[in-house]
């Protein structure tokens, strides 16, 4: 994520945290489109969790005493695009399988290498910003960390399905079709993450603007 980018999210995040109206949705667009951007790289999606959480700590203190519903509705927004890129992903696992389309064991295995630790980025970016934190915004950021880490979050509920699934078929590939399925997956020319990409997109597309 460019140093340009960087600065247009959290600048984007802190205008949202002073409108207040509509804050959860304008966040999951923000980040629904971010994450399209960036076909969901690892390494961008911590960078777009940084600059989120940084802007809703610049952005509680004019939010008063209603500082920690305005960060509860932002961190749902994050929490809700992190977890529809999830469900792109298992989307693309379970129809391009029912379609007769074949996915490398590599490509699987890499998928689930990169994913597996996303609930775990999101927390321990929001702790990040907690720790950094000063007065209210320490505080309230605190106290939504521990009821996250309490309580779960969507993302992680996605990714341990998405997470089954592609240990099924993980399974499949080990279970004595391995050989047909590499040739299927060879002759597909396609990646696992370039077709989730294509639905994340369209989820992005269909829920802009909608609560």
């Amino acid at each position: 994520m460019s140093m340009e980018n960087n600065e247009q999210m959290l600048s984007d995040v802190v205008a949202a945290m002073h409108a207040g109206e509509g804050l959860r949705e304008r966040v999951r667009g923000m980040v629904l489109r971010a994450l399209v951007e960036h076909e969901g790289d690892p390494a961008e999606v911590r960078q777009v969790l940084r600059q989120v959480f940084a802007g809703v700590g610049a952005g509680l203190p004019e939010r008063g005493n209603r500082a920690a519903e305005a960060a509860r509705a932002a961190v749902q927004g994050l929490d809700e695009a992190l977890g529809r890129s999830v469900y792109a992903l298992q989307m693309a696992l379970e129809e391009g399988w029912s379609q007769g389309r074949r996915f490398a064991e590599t490509d699987l295995r890499h998928t689930m290498d990169e994913i597996k630790g996303l609930e775990d980025d999101l927390l321990g970016t929001l702790k990040e910003s907690a720790d950094k934190g000063q007065g209210v915004a320490r505080d309230v950021l605190v106290n939504l960390y521990e009821h996250l880490k309490r309580n779960g979050t969507d993302t992680g509920n996605q990714l341990n399905s998405v997470l089954r699934t592609l240990g099924s078929r993980l399974g499949d590939v080990a279970g004595g079709a391995r050989d047909e399925l590499a040739v299927q997956a060879k002759e597909s020319g396609e990646r696992l993450r370039d077709v989730a990409s294509g639905i994340l997109r369209g989820l992005a597309d269909g829920l802009d603007g909608r609560g």
